[in-house]
């Protein structure tokens, strides 16, 4: 008769013995509730790693994708990781030339990656698939080549962050686990 919450389950296998790390993937982003943050950031087995999918940085792509939630949205669940647990590596996803996503609507995509300073980004481009929503709905209209483009530009963004943020850690004492 009880309602877990995904924090209460990782507070559950926290004392597991013989458990060493807890790890889980791929979070909505309308379900990182306080109560899972301070699950990370308390529980010493926890990983200091969140991925949550983006998919744009632009508010009628989301919609068009049906995501449930807004580019604020992901900001503001963002500053609450790093005020939550500052030293909380996050990755995403992205999906790049998506049915009706204009150059603007690309380019807030950049934006979102450069202000969120993503430790990964999983960026795909986007291709129609047969039976979804999205291709019963909508026009494939943003050329293979465009889509392209949009792919390797977005990849070297988000490398460029990745390498300066490295770059910053050379010559500091790191802990480093090995799985």
């Amino acid at each position: 008769g009880q309602t877990w919450r995904l924090s209460d389950l990782i507070a559950a296998a926290h004392g597991t013995p013989g458990l060493a790390r807890i790890k889980f993937v791929t979070n909505y982003p309308r379900a990182m509730t306080d109560d899972l943050l301070q699950a990370v950031r308390d529980l010493p087995k926890v990983a200091r790693y969140l991925h949550v999918p983006a998919q744009s940085g632009c508010d009628e792509v989301l919609k068009r994708m049906k995501r449930g939630y807004t580019v604020g949205h992901y900001r503001e669940m963002m500053a609450r990781i790093r005020e939550t647990v500052p030293d909380c590596a996050v990755s995403s996803d992205f999906i790049v030339g998506f049915c009706g996503e204009s150059a603007a609507s690309y380019e807030k995509s950049l934006d979102l990656i450069r202000e969120c300073r993503f430790k990964n980004s999983f960026i795909f481009k986007y291709s129609p698939r047969p039976g979804t929503k999205a291709d019963e709905l909508y026009a494939d209209d943003v050329p293979e080549d465009e889509k392209r483009r949009r792919n390797n530009e977005m990849l070297a963004v988000q490398n460029r962050i990745c390498e300066e943020d490295n770059a910053r850690l050379i010559g500091q004492d790191v802990e480093v686990l090995v799985e």
